[in-house]
């Protein structure tokens, strides 16, 4: 997918980040002037555009745009300040404060930032095979700022790395990592959501291979956790012997201890 790169047509301030972000990116830089984006995209011959805004960045693909925020995981981790509601994920991961975390399928990074906001000790990284959503959801974190430093905190402590999770565990020494995590349920929605929308073009959707959890298992020190629908037998096939969830939910947590392999 050939994506290019611009600045609003009122410019930018912070040319420093956005220096930044291009050499990062690697995306190719095109001069915005006057043009709109469908325009540049034409003259391009380009399939989406990255707009730099000072907020951070913003793709436009296919009449959409997406951008990080962080909704669902504030929303959740709210919820167990204000309530003390569990959130299913943490549960199942059993986090501890300095835990470190290696999430392979980070997406808009809702996940992470949960496992951040548990392991203020600890370390998460984040893996996401999509350029476009890695260069997006690493800089849309950095340039995120919100009245609750809780969240901030959580979200500036997570490491995003653009990479196929397969390659990226096999390149790690065994016992890498306490926690690692797999969402592939990000191909198959429950629900719509404008903001994951326009990501559908650019995810990885193929199912989770056995030979990925094989390797997430070398690299865990203490556990593979799988995010999945309760129904059928996803789990079963790849091995997780324990399933959390599901009962009363549509979503299930499969698990894969150390002390059992």
């Amino acid at each position: 997918m050939h994506i290019i790169a611009t600045t609003a047509q009122s410019g930018i301030k912070d040319f420093s980040y956005f220096n930044e972000f291009l050499q990062d990116s690697g995306f190719p830089l095109v001069a915005r002037g006057k043009q709109s984006l469908d325009d540049l995209i034409r003259t391009h011959h380009a399939d989406a555009v990255v707009v730099c805004y000072c907020q951070g960045p913003v793709l436009y693909h296919d009449k959409e745009k997406f951008f990080f925020h962080p909704s669902m995981a504030k929303n959740r981790l709210a919820a167990y300040r204000k309530n003390g509601t569990a959130d299913p994920f943490a549960s199942a991961c059993r986090l501890k404060a300095d835990d470190e975390v290696l999430d392979c399928t980070l997406g808009l990074g809702a996940d992470a930032i949960v496992a951040a906001y548990f392991t203020p000790a600890g370390r998460v990284v984040g893996v996401e095979s999509s350029p476009a959503i890695a260069q997006v959801v690493k800089w849309g974190m950095k340039h995120y700022d919100s009245s609750m430093s809780w969240l901030n905190e959580a979200i500036e402590r997570i490491e995003v790395v653009n990479s196929e999770h397969y390659e990226y565990l096999q390149g790690l020494d065994s016992g890498s990592f306490d926690i690692v995590y797999f969402d592939p349920m990000f191909r198959r929605p429950l629900l719509k959501s404008q903001a994951i929308s326009p990501l559908r073009a650019l995810a990885d959707h193929r199912p989770l291979d056995k030979a990925a959890v094989k390797e997430a298992c070398r690299v865990a020190r203490k556990r593979v956790v799988i995010k999945e629908l309760a129904a059928g037998t996803e789990l079963q096939r790849l091995g997780c012997e324990a399933v959390i969830g599901g009962k009363h939910r549509k979503i299930a947590f499969g698990v894969i201890e150390h002390r059992l392999r």
